[in-house]
């Protein structure tokens, strides 16, 4: 097969070099970003749970995790009126996507993409149709937290 035995074009391994080089400090960042931002969505009053390893499962993740490691960028919240969540999605000024790892948050309504045709069993497993997700990245944190401030307190 073709697709097997084609040599890896040299411009992608290049960006893949440059990307292997600033992994720690990209990582360092994002950990450090992931938990700031789970802890100031602890505190509105609009934001019903968050979930981020840094706050539900720290202690078991904290036996897993290199010693120098974090909590990651991943994070899921919902909000207490859930019927609000698509106004407050569309007001966060922020991308839109379903992946992660990239050098910019992305932020999703992971739940009805994942799992659209099976919202109900979704629900009945403890996963709300209305959760957020945030892949968080290199952004300054600050101005992170304003969009998301932002976007709250407008509905």
């Amino acid at each position: 097969d073709s697709a097997e035995s084609a040599p890896l074009y040299v411009g992608d391994a290049e960006v893949l070099l440059s990307n292997i080089k600033s992994y720690a400090q990209r990582m360092k960042t994002v950990n450090s970003n992931g938990t700031d931002l789970a802890a100031w969505l602890s505190e509105p009053p609009a934001v019903g749970q968050v979930w981020h390893p840094s706050l539900t499962t720290r202690e078991h993740y904290d036996l897993m995790k290199r010693k120098e490691g974090g909590y990651g960028g991943l994070l899921s919240f919902v909000l207490k009126a859930p019927k609000k969540t698509p106004k407050v999605y569309d007001a966060l000024c922020l991308s839109k996507g379903p992946s992660f790892g990239t050098n910019f948050t992305l932020v999703c309504p992971y739940v009805l993409l994942a799992h659209y045709t099976e919202l109900e069993w979704a629900e009945s497993c403890g996963v709300s149709r209305h959760l957020i997700r945030l892949s968080v990245g290199l952004e300054d944190p600050e101005a992170l937290w304003q969009r998301l401030d932002r976007a709250l307190a407008a509905f």
